[in-house]
């Protein structure tokens, strides 16, 4: 029995990442004049991993005239998204690929992307993502750092070992990781929940220990973390959508004109860049999913009337954080721009 479930989950780990890429090798002059080490939690070979090495590197390559050498430090060895902002601070690290927590503790305004039930859909995350761009880059600055790119982690889903999560009782019932910080926190006591701090690393442990039983993340994650055979059931309602950055120290940009050159050049690529880097994200995202619903997750939808309760329990965090961890002139101007797309659309 045991070697049976052994070769389900190798089968079940195959069939899940098959269809999503491996990575190939850094690109990069012989002798570039500049190493840029950069970070990320992404494992080599699957999902965003595969997007940095075909898109990001060989535009870096181009736009520098080869003088810059992007070496990326892959699944966490540099420590989390903390130790990988930590390290960058002193020097160590020139840049990072965060996750959504990342983005959070990097430049803390833009937890507003993060709010629950805030987007319906991908197309209102885009029209956001152009009209205020400029406010981002802004921020981003004033910490110190240069925005490479916005791109997705995903509109996360919610996972539990025991429950549906398809009734505002079920949450009151469950145990979740809390890894997003202030805001995550605030959104599951306004549900009810139960709410453990574990970073990152420590996810896949403590639910197969039975510390907590429910997480909410994105599907490519939980496929790489090979969670997907400790979950019963996947909740899919657009509960957060949760951005990644692409960031660089910038510093970096000040040595001289010449790589002040290279920010400029980047900047000239970064939306040709930052679209195709989401569409393929999404892409691995639902193939994730769809693979881990055939492998046997069950489906845990909400009725229309049990998703406006949740999504009614959390709105009122949207104020509490104002001022808080985003200014309420940032959000204010963001529910502009939204309510003027679903008015024209």
């Amino acid at each position: 029995m045991l070697c049976k479930r052994l070769l389900l989950s190798v089968a079940a780990a195959m069939l899940l990442l098959g269809g999503i890429g491996q990575g190939r090798a850094e690109t990069g002059a012989e002798k570039p004049k500049y190493v840029w080490k950069y970070a990320t939690l992404a494992p080599n070979g699957i999902g965003w991993a595969v997007h940095i090495q075909d898109l990001l590197l060989p535009m870096v390559q181009e736009r520098t005239n080869g003088e810059v050498r992007v070496k990326i430090y892959w699944g966490g060895v540099m420590g989390d998204d903390e130790d990988t902002l930590k390290k960058m601070r002193i020097g160590q690290l020139n840049g990072a690929g965060l996750s959504g927590q990342g983005v959070t503790m990097a430049v803390p305004e833009m937890t507003v992307l993060e709010l629950p039930f805030l987007f319906r859909n991908y197309d209102e995350v885009d029209y956001i993502r152009e009209q205020m761009m400029p406010e981002f880059d802004s921020l981003a600055e004033k910490h110190g750092l240069f925005l490479v790119g916005l791109i997705d982690q995903d509109f996360d889903q919610i996972y539990s070992v025991k429950y549906p999560m398809n009734k505002l009782e079920n949450f009151e019932k469950s145990t979740f990781t809390c890894w997003y910080g202030d805001l995550e926190a605030n959104m599951l006591k306004a549900l009810g929940a139960s709410a453990v701090p574990v970073n990152v690393p420590e996810i896949s442990t403590s639910l197969r220990q039975g510390v907590v039983d429910a997480n909410i993340g994105p599907a490519i994650w939980q496929v790489g973390s090979q969670m997907y055979s400790v979950y019963k059931y996947v909740n899919t309602s657009k509960i957060r959508y949760s951005p990644a950055l692409m960031i660089q120290r910038k510093e970096d940009f000040e040595a001289s004109e010449e790589v002040k050159a290279y920010k400029e050049a980047i900047l000239e690529e970064r939306s040709k860049f930052v679209r195709q880097f989401t569409e393929r994200v999404r892409v691995d995202n639902q193939k994730c999913l769809d693979a881990m619903l055939k492998y046997g997750l069950i489906l845990a939808q909400a009725s229309d009337d049990d998703m406006k309760m949740i999504a009614e329990r959390t709105r009122p965090v949207w104020d509490e954080m104002a001022g808080v961890l985003y200014p309420r002139e940032l959000l204010d101007e963001l529910l502009e721009h939204l309510a003027e797309f679903r008015e024209e659309n």
